[in-house]
């Protein structure tokens, strides 16, 4: 493949003339290469050139990207302290814009990890917790507002900028601040303007991190607001001198990767004028499903929210170090990790205050939704949810999902384009109205299993299942029980050996190692070369004896193989946590204007002789409920010792390719270790014998009545 130049004979006459105008800013700050953003072949061409904002003796002057930091003031005083919270925004708009030769576009990332983090409470948050109740109402006070003592435009505003502003290390960790800062240099030169603010409660803002409340998404409602020229936003948080977005055309495109995609959706389900689009990396839509399944939780530790909050609440420590948290943060912290733990994996109402997936009616932008099929940190489901959301509100939305874990696209070619280039005829459309044809992509997009290539449908939630015949040659009288005593001791066996090659054994390989009374395999005829497309379903008819537990977590496991031994190429994430593919560059693209090329990568097949295509989980106390997580509230009495009820596990949404000579098996097991460790004694290793674990309890299957429903494609 040859290189590929993204810059143009036009961008480059653009470049020179604007240059030999020798353009002057205000104050003294001069620089200046081009009028206005240029679009050829639908997308915005790299027309200014780069600063590097990292730079020891940056400056704005001269600088065709200004750089700058505002306080946008919201509605809520969720710190008490009497004001209106402050969330601080760091700008970085091309000169063009700030001088009024064009208005320019906004592409928002949100992430709360971006201003600084502190994992050294985070990791174990119980010394930052205040053991003493707190009323969720107070955070909504409204605190008063500030009165502007004069204003000032964005010229000035970059005359007087400090990069130390955004140029810090984050205390305690010592972290580069606005970690993300550089990752949108690509859009800077093409005419776009770039935000970041963590939100609420986080370094350099006031109030309290909340994750996942309607506070900390309405913090991020009120930057595009202030973007829209619909709210108030200060040059610092003392001295009420107001600044406007002078330079923004008012429409607002909402991006970020994990967390900092969770927000662009639920900033979504406000119909905030002036967001335009949203483009989710491996966001969250229900903060329940994250943490829990179908009624039990995903760890032994019901809460996660104190931790998450705790890691980013920069802005709650009182004291220069990060040593000493604000006391009612502090019971903040204690009182929502009290309330989770208090479900034990039941829907209740702290979960439904961090719940958007049902938050349709005032959606009113487009989605461009992105998932990684390998993502067993923020799983599939999420994606579906978001999906979902946009089809029942009726507003454009475009699913892509590929095979790596969780990460984004960038660097990958998808169908022969570079992601970047998909993603900048996205903006161009959405927040330029550029009439490029993007807005007619394929609903759904899909990287194969097989070969890595990227294949295209016109429907998502539209299935067809096929009642797949599975079977089990461990048995013969159609009854299996399952007896979780052993789990424990073979994990710790297994985690602590490698194959002959001195390797880790993988996961994947995990449940059809597990010995007969803690699992039972079955085999699935499901035809070669079928495609699972959808949400599987496993019918169930279980019973146990074990009723005064709960949270008793039964796992079924949908997995590829040929045999024990014969290994065959698949795509392997490589990290528990990140789930990352092993990947090779194979070529190079200009990203323009004094910017580093962009490296081409391809994911790269490991050899494993057996893969884990999808998994789900349920509780034996939530039986009969669907796939909404609202349908796993706490059951009004318990289940009976002995008696059979029904149950459907939903297993992760997935696209996956049988191929030919290959079998597929379902595992069906009590609690996962790699998922969900609900023994804290054996997770915090305080027990010589796992087998003596104090989470135990088993389960008998009806097999005579399972049934898997395998969805495929419906249409094209």
């Amino acid at each position: 493949m040859k290189k590929r130049k993204l810059k143009n004979i036009i961008s480059f006459i653009i470049t020179v003339s604007a240059a030999a105008l020798s353009l002057t800013g205000c104050k003294g700050i001069t620089g200046g290469s081009s009028n206005k953003p240029v679009f050829k072949d639908g997308m915005a061409q790299p027309v200014f050139s780069y600063s590097d904002l990292r730079d020891p003796g940056y400056s704005n002057e001269g600088s065709d990207i200004l750089r700058y930091c505002v306080y946008v003031e919201t509605d809520h005083d969720t710190d008490g302290d009497g004001m209106a919270d402050l969330v601080k925004v760091f700008l970085q708009v091309p000169r063009a814009a700030a001088e009024g030769r064009y208005k320019a576009a906004t592409i928002y990332d949100p992430t709360p990890y971006g201003a600084g983090t502190d994992n050294s409470h985070a990791e174990d948050d119980m010394d930052l917790l205040n053991p003493v109740p707190f009323d969720y109402d107070k955070l909504y006070d409204p605190g008063e507002k500030r009165t502007p003592e004069g204003s000032i435009d964005t010229l000035d505003a970059a005359y007087e900028a400090d990069p130390g502003s955004w140029n810090y290390q984050v205390p305690w960790s010592e972290e580069q601040g606005y970690i993300y800062a550089n990752f949108y240099d690509y859009y800077l030169v093409r005419g776009f303007a770039v935000a970041e603010a963590s939100g609420i409660g986080t370094y350099g803002s006031e109030g309290f991190e909340l994750c996942g409340l309607d506070l900390e998404r309405d913090s991020h409602k009120c930057v595009v607001e202030w973007l829209a020229g619909k709210r108030i936003a200060y040059t610092d948080p003392y001295d009420n001198i107001e600044i406007s977005a002078d330079w923004s055309n008012g429409k607002v495109g909402m991006t970020g990767t994990s967390y900092g995609g969770t927000i662009p959706y639920e900033v979504a389900t406000t119909g905030v004028e002036g967001l335009k689009t949203i483009v989710p990396f491996a966001g969250i839509a229900s903060w329940y499903d994250y943490t829990n399944s179908q009624g039990v939780p995903l760890n032994f530790k019901v809460a996660y929210a104190d931790y998450l909050a705790a890691y980013n609440a920069g802005a709650a420590y009182i004291d220069d170090n990060w040593t000493v948290i604000d006391d009612d943060y502090a019971s903040y912290l204690y009182q929502m990790s009290s309330d989770q733990e208090a479900t034990n994996g039941d829907y209740d109402d702290i979960w439904e205050k961090s719940d958007y997936s049902h938050d349709t009616d005032k959606i009113n932008c487009s989605a461009l939704i992105v998932h990684g099929l390998n993502d067993f940190n923020v799983l599939t489901k999420q994606a579906d949810l978001m999906a979902r959301a946009f089809e029942k509100a009726g507003k454009p939305y475009k699913l892509v999902l590929h095979q790596d874990g969780h990460n984004n696209l960038d660097e990958l070619e998808v169908n022969g384009e570079l992601w970047q280039e998909i993603m900048n005829k996205w903006f161009s459309h959405y927040l330029y109205d550029i009439e490029n044809g993007i807005e007619n992509m394929p609903k759904v997009t899909v990287q194969s299993n097989v070969d890595g290539s990227f294949k295209t449908y016109d429907t998502w939630r539209e299935f067809e299942f096929e009642d797949v015949p599975c079977r089990s040659t461990a048995s013969d009288n159609g009854i299996a029980k399952i007896d979780t005593t052993m789990i424990a001791s073979f994990s710790d066996e297994y985690m602590n050996s490698t194959d002959d090659f001195t390797r880790p054994l993988t996961r994947d390989s995990f449940y059809l190692s597990m010995p007969e009374d803690t699992a039972r395999v079955y085999d699935c005829d499901l035809k070669e070369d079928k495609t699972i497309y959808g949400v599987p379903e496993v019918h169930l008819k279980l019973s146990t004896e074990d009723t005064s537990l709960e949270g008793l977590m039964v796992s079924a496991l949908l997995i590829d193989t040929i045999d024990d031994e014969t290994p065959f190429k698949a795509y392997m994430t490589k990290e528990q946590l990140g789930d990352i593919l092993p990947s090779r560059t194979v070529d190079t693209v200009d990203a323009g204007e004094g910017l580093d090329y962009i490296g081409v990568k391809e994911f790269v097949q490991s050899n494993t002789t057996s893969k884990l295509i999808t998994f789900g989980y349920t509780d034996l106390q939530n039986y009969g409920g669907g796939y909404d997580a609202n349908e796993y509230r706490a059951p009004e009495k318990d289940t009976e010792p002995g008696k059979y009820y029904d149950y459907t596990i939903y297993l992760q949404p997935t696209v996956y390719t049988l191929q030919p000579g290959h079998k597929l098996k379902l595992v069906i097991t009590g609690w996962d270790p790699y998922k969900s460790p609900l023994d804290e004694d054996y997770y915090n290793n305080e027990i010589d014998d796992p087998s003596q674990s104090k989470f135990t309890y088993s389960f008998t299957i009806d097999e005579k009545a399972l049934k898997f429903m395998v969805p495929h494609a419906k249409g094209k």
